[in-house]
Formats: structure tokens, sequence, C-alpha cells
């Protein structure tokens, strides 16, 4: 395949997926609030992965205007617990009433926390997770796939957004800390492979996912 060909499918997979209307009003909140959603083609991903994994309990760090949450919430089977997490009051807010409003609150439990993850998340309680998401910016990412891992049971599935820094973390020479950060990560975690099984998906901005063993 050369390298138009590669483009060319890239785009008809990013271009994919269908988008229910509850998800595309998430994202037209999220450009309206320049939060950064996350791409149609990780959306569709995140539901199948939720749907495929009959994840119980799941827990979500970056909550933004709640497109990766209800991406992650139509997955979910009915009654299932989602705990998202934001620093950001406006966004989590507007994802509160977003989900009222579509009753994705009423099919399943969901507790949106506004706080710092680093002050929250040693709060929750170690191995009672079964799916973890992280999307709140690669500065803290090492820290946050780490508290995440220590919160997912055994059979449990974590997936890290953007772990790429959109690029450079591919670029040998790019030596900034959070390259070196995002880049000493996914090498630390791939190792463990007594612990874990992983896998690099370039849909998107990208995604690490982590099978905990």
């Amino acid at each position: 395949m050369n390298t138009n060909q590669q483009i060319r499918s890239w785009r008809y997979a990013e271009e994919f997926p269908y988008e229910a209307p509850t998800l595309t009003q998430a994202r037209q909140q999220a450009e309206r609030q320049s939060a950064a959603p996350v791409a149609p083609s990780v959306a569709s991903l995140l539901t199948v992965l939720a749907a495929s994994t009959s994840a119980e309990h799941a827990v979500e760090i970056g909550t933004g205007c709640g497109v990766s949450t209800v991406a992650l919430l139509l997955g979910l089977r009915e009654g299932a617990a989602l705990t998202s997490l934001d620093i950001d009051a406006a966004h989590s807010q507007l994802t509160r009433e977003l989900l009222a409003e579509a009753g994705l609150d009423k099919n399943h439990r969901v507790r949106i926390i506004t706080g710092d993850a680093t002050d929250v998340l040693p709060r929750l309680s170690a191995a009672s997770y079964d799916f973890a998401f992280i999307d709140a910016g690669t500065d803290q990412a090492e820290q946050f796939t780490y508290d995440a891992l220590a919160l997912l049971e055994p059979g449990g599935l974590l997936v890290v957004h953007d772990p790429l820094a959109g690029g450079a973390v591919a670029d040998p020479v790019a030596r900034d800390a959070r390259s070196v950060s995002l880049r000493r990560l996914l090498t630390d975690v791939a190792a463990c492979v007594d612990d874990v099984h992983v896998s690099l998906v370039f849909a998107g901005s990208g995604l690490f996912l982590i099978y905990k063993k």
C-alpha cells in the first residue's frame, strides 16, 4: 500500500462512523466550549469496547463536555455504573444536563465528579473497576495511567487517549518533558508482559489499550 492509499484509507476510516444524535449534540457542545472532543473514530471504538467488555463499573478521567462520556454510556450495558472526573465545573454541569436530556442517566448509574483527578483517584476503591478511559491531557497521563491501573480489577481494560502527543512521541529527537514521559510510559507498561497485554491503535489522536491480566 503506497502513501496515497494509506491516507485515503485513514480518511475513510475516520469519516466512517455514524454518530447518534446525542453524540452529535455533545460534540457540537464541546466545540462551542473549545473542549477538544475525541474524534468520531475514537468515540465509536469506545462504544464497541465498552459493549464488548460487558463492563459493570467504568471510570473516565476527563469528562470534557460529554462526547466520550456519551460514547461509553451507549456501549455500557443497562444498569452499569460510570464515574467521570473533570476539573472544569462548567463542563461537568453541561454534561450532566446533556445526559439528563437524553435519559442516559436513567439507564445507568452515572456519577460526575468535579475535581482534580490527582486528588480524586486515590480516594476511589482499588481493584473495583473493569473499564477505564483517560483523556485528561498528556502532561499527567503517566501518573493517571498508573493510578487507573490500580483501580482496575484483573481482566479490566484501560484506554489512554492521545498517547503519542500529536506525533511528538514518535519523533526520536523530541525530548520535551511531555514526550519523554509518554515515551517512557508506553515502553515501561509494554515491558510488563506478565501483568498486561497492550496495543497501540492509531484512531483519531491514537489510543493505548492496556488489558490487566
